[in-house]
């Protein structure tokens, strides 16, 4: 299937898995936003002499609809977002899209959910180009908070599939990015980072400490992928993450990681990063959740440095535009001189 193919009667058959009586009688295509998976949005509007039972006038529907879909399709993201808002996401209290439809396929493999279009109602979406301010992060910590702390030890996410942080499936995208090091580091991305940083074996070594401790101190749903890009503002200030594509289990630090170096200018995390750290512990306990200590948070949230560095790395100008990568790699290499991150998984 095709973004082409989106049209009112596929639509229309879509809602009906949710809203029997429903009949879009236009789609408007009014934007298409490809990456790892591909976003229409669209204008709608429906039969007038049937009911619309809520549905609103746009909508995002998003699916594996680009060059990549069997690559990434394969490693389960396109029917993790869809287990996320079909199953995951009713079972707590979340800032997150509505869903109105969300169904998977296997051969071809295939996921699309259609959501509404957080823009309609006065969201913004934040950038890497455009860092937070400190307020904004703590706002996204509590959102993060209450995902990790609603979900903390609770078996239903796992009873329904959801799958350990950085899984078996993930194999693929892991040997590209880890055997194409070399050349990463000599790409003029790889130049935004320190060069102290750029030795292939060790930060081969680093992740895979990382990924192995990530899955042993697995204890909540993690959003798996909560950089700054996939963070959005509503107009009451509140922090909410869409992009649900690698909801896993695992540990908390992971998210609490990669969104803020992701999303606070360097002097800005260098100064803030410790109290914002207090800040999530002390949200993360109002939900009955026995937080870790300082010391120990800050020891994993040190070594969670790691992942992002060799996302930002080695992810594809086709998936982000080159200057989200470069700014959100800088960061990353910047936070591993600071944290001492090779030193702190001990490679």
């Amino acid at each position: 299937m095709t973004a082409d193919e989106v049209t009112a009667g596929w639509l229309s058959a879509a809602l009906r898995t949710r809203h029997p009586r429903a009949v879009v009688g236009r789609a408007e295509p009014v934007q298409l936003i490809d990456g790892t998976a591909t976003k229409v949005l669209l204008r709608l509007a429906y039969d007038p002499h049937g009911p619309r039972a809520g549905l609103p006038d746009r909508m995002c529907v998003k699916g594996g609809f680009g060059a990549y879909r069997e690559y990434l399709g394969g490693m389960g993201l396109y029917s993790g977002e869809v287990r996320f808002y079909n199953e995951i996401a009713p079972l707590y209290e979340l800032t997150c899209p509505t869903s109105y439809f969300g169904l998977t396929q296997t051969d071809p493999v295939q996921g699309i959910v259609a959501l509404e279009d957080l823009g309609a109602r006065g969201a913004t979406f934040a950038r890497a180009t455009r860092p937070l301010g400190v307020e904004l992060a703590r706002a996204g910590l509590d959102a993060l908070a209450a995902l990790h702390g609603q979900s903390w030890q609770d078996d239903r996410p796992r009873q329904l599939g959801v799958d350990l942080l950085l899984p078996t499936a993930t194999e693929p995208i892991l040997r590209d990015f880890l055997t194409a090091l070399p050349e990463r580091f000599a790409a003029p991305r790889g130049f935004a980072a320190p060069v102290v940083l750029h030795d292939p074996d060790r930060l081969r070594a680093a992740f895979t400490t990382y990924r192995a401790e990530a899955q042993r101190a697995a204890a909540c749903v993690v959003h798996g992928d909560a950089h700054i890009g996939n963070a959005y503002v509503e107009p009451d200030g509140r922090v909410g993450f869409l992009d649900w594509q690698t909801v896993a289990i695992g540990p908390w630090v992971h998210d609490v990681n990669y969104f803020l170096v992701s999303a606070l200018d360097v002097p800005d995390r260098r100064a803030h990063e410790r109290d914002l750290l207090g800040h999530y512990l002390k949200a993360l306990a109002t939900f009955g959740v026995s937080a870790p200590g300082p010391d120990e948070a800050w020891s994993g949230y040190r070594q969670a440095t790691v992942h992002g560095f060799l996302s930002w790395l080695c992810n594809l100008d086709r998936w982000q535009p080159a200057e989200v990568n470069t700014a959100t790699y800088a960061r990353f290499g910047m936070a591993m001189v600071d944290h001492d991150t090779y030193a702190a998984l001990g490679v």
